[in-house]
């Protein structure tokens, strides 16, 4: 378990109960699924699209899925390579902060520490999807560059519209 140095700056929470403060990222494995289902379950509902336990550790053990996870589990990204055959890409396909540790740039920090990766990989476009009606995730995106290129009507459930994002040239 290597700390990624990314993020690794700390924050007060002390008058969070149960929380402690996110220290810095490092590559998730399948030894982490009751860390990420917790957090999961903390961060989003059946109308969030949140992931079953069975889906969650599929992911994990994807070796197309590139995972990262602070120290202390409080938040993590999921990030999918892709291919059509002609092109590659990733999807950022699962993004979490414990609410009680939301805009204090962590979301900013897994992004950016995606993007590395994906310049790693060499791939230069990443995808993901928002809930149409978050808009501290959409403001989010848009601040890392994204920029959004349709409405998913009904994406994450009947009435719940989605947004499809894009970044190129990483």
């Amino acid at each position: 378990m290597t700390d990624l140095g990314v993020c690794s700056r700390q924050r007060s929470t002390s008058s969070i109960p149960g929380v402690v403060a996110v220290t810095g990222l490092r590559k998730a494995g399948p030894a982490d699924l009751d860390r990420i289902a917790a957090l999961e379950a903390a961060c989003f509902g059946a109308a969030d699209g949140v992931f079953s336990r069975r889906q969650l550790r599929d992911l994990l053990n994807n070796p197309n899925a590139h995972w990262l996870l602070s120290l202390d589990g409080q938040a993590m990204g999921c990030w999918l390579k892709a291919s059509n055959g002609r092109a590659r890409w990733a999807r950022l396909y699962s993004l979490a902060v414990h609410p009680a540790l939301r805009g204090q740039g962590w979301g900013k920090c897994l992004i950016e520490a995606g993007f590395t990766w994906m310049r790693t990989e060499g791939l230069t476009t990443c995808r993901a999807e928002v809930k149409a009606d978050n808009r501290a995730a959409r403001q989010l995106y848009a601040c890392c560059g994204y920029q959004e290129a349709g409405l998913l009507r009904d994406y994450y459930a009947p009435g719940v519209d989605g947004v499809r994002l894009s970044r190129t040239s990483l």
